[in-house]
């Protein structure tokens, strides 16, 4: 009798652990990875970085943002980072437990910028982030940061306007964008948020920081990187790459930095 009770009592607890999820209390990490200014979420030199996260049983998200190919400058940065949102929503309804957000070059501006201004993220990765420091002083650049000032001061920062910019993964690359002057500024003017050192300052993650040793849009990268919040988990990564390079030859490094992340 106490041997069959016994027995019913072993079978109740088997029964009782297969009805627990293997996954019970595992931690689920969701990326939303920003692509380049004129890029788009399934730009080539993305596709590697991103299929390794996946591979590595992470849930990515790839919006298009504001300075995508199509949409370059229709909002501000801080107007922009609502397609940040709404990706990481669909993360976690995806099941995602935490959240990461990277980006390469503008993109990786972007993701710092949004890690600056948010909290509860897992971590920032920012890959060849960009503009650099030096990018608002090229002539042509600030000449066009110079009149927007102006015009925003004229009571016209809402009236589209043209003006030169640059896609800084060539630094001879200079574009014309139609913009308003407030729109224009924002990714240039620290005061409404274009500032990659005091958005760095502001991190409230640890960063993964990576550069190129051949890529001129990192030339002043370490004076960015070492404002951000001292954090144990913060890295830096410097790669014998250009720009548009950066992505394939980090991606294994980025993979294996966000498994040293604790669990959160």
């Amino acid at each position: 009798m106490m041997r069959r009770h016994a027995i019913t009592v072993a079978c109740l607890l088997l029964l009782g652990l297969a009805l627990v999820p293997v996954s019970a209390g595992a931690e689920q990490i969701g990326i939303v990875f920003l692509h380049g200014k004129q890029g788009t979420p399934d730009s080539p030199q993305l596709a590697l970085v991103t299929g390794r996260l996946q591979d590595a049983g992470y849930l990515v998200e790839k919006p298009e943002m504001c300075w995508s190919q199509t949409r370059i400058y229709d909002q501000t940065l801080a107007d922009c980072m609502a397609a940040v949102d709404a990706a990481l929503a669909r993360l976690r309804s995806r099941g995602a437990t935490s959240v990461i957000v990277a980006g390469h070059s503008l993109g990786g501006f972007g993701a710092i910028y949004y890690g600056s201004t948010h909290d509860g993220l897992r971590a920032v990765v920012a890959i060849a982030p960009a503009p650099g420091p030096r990018a608002a002083r090229r002539p042509e650049i600030a000449a066009s940061i110079a009149r927007a000032q102006t015009l925003v001061a004229q009571g016209q920062g809402d009236v589209a306007q043209s003006f030169t910019d640059a896609n800084t993964h060539e630094t001879t690359f200079l574009i014309e964008v139609h913009a308003t002057p407030k729109v224009f500024l924002s990714f240039y003017d620290a005061g409404a948020g274009g500032s990659l050192a005091e958005n760095a300052a502001k991190l409230r993650a640890p960063v993964l920081w990576v550069s190129g040793t051949r890529d001129p849009t990192q030339a002043d990268h370490k004076t960015s990187y070492i404002r951000a919040p001292a954090n144990p988990l913060n890295r830096l990564i410097e790669l014998d790459a250009e720009h548009m390079e950066t992505p394939d030859k980090a991606a294994q490094q980025i993979v294996d930095w966000i498994k040293t992340l604790p669990p959160q």
